[in-house]
């Protein structure tokens, strides 16, 4: 099979919404649909179409059906260890029968790309500690930091 990758477009709205909510997709993934309302999905997906909003989104298509198989998010901010803007790889998903087959490569190398070419110093993620799978491609394409994430309890 053969992969296009490229940045997200309107036409690819129902498609994507699907990859990220739909049955078997990202939100279902990380158990967090109760997380995720409708709202947050139509914003989501307006930032990466707003030219304003540092917030992006790049696709990967079957070449052969035209469809989406799987997508990576990412935004860049400002860093204080840094003076160039540092890239966050936000999400990164392919769909469980395209996996394995190098897409998520492509996807993560499309974002070193695009990080490249928004003058960004550095690019990285996070990614669940029990996420074995994903993490045998992460130590081929890029490097433990050594820091572990913390975050604010919930609000009560």
């Amino acid at each position: 099979m053969s992969v296009i990758i490229r940045p997200i477009e309107q036409k690819d709205k129902e498609e994507w919404i699907n990859l990220w909510t739909g049955p078997k997709g990202y939100i279902e993934f990380y158990k967090s649909s109760d997380k995720i309302t409708p709202e947050i999905t139509e914003t989501t997906f307006k930032r990466f179409l707003d030219p304003q909003n540092p917030t992006y989104c790049n696709i990967a298509v079957n070449s052969e059906t035209g469809k989406l198989i799987g997508f990576a998010t990412y935004l860049t901010h400002t860093n204080t260890w840094a003076l160039e803007d540092s890239c966050y790889l936000n999400d990164l998903f392919v769909s469980e029968s395209n996996r394995l087959g190098g897409v998520g490569r492509k996807l993560i190398e499309s974002v070193y790309e695009a990080a490249d070419k928004l003058g960004c110093a550095k690019t990285y993620w996070h990614t669940q500690f029990e996420n074995h799978r994903a993490q045998l491609l992460y130590v081929k394409v890029g490097v433990k930091d050594g820091f572990l994430k913390y975050s604010r309890p919930l609000k009560k």
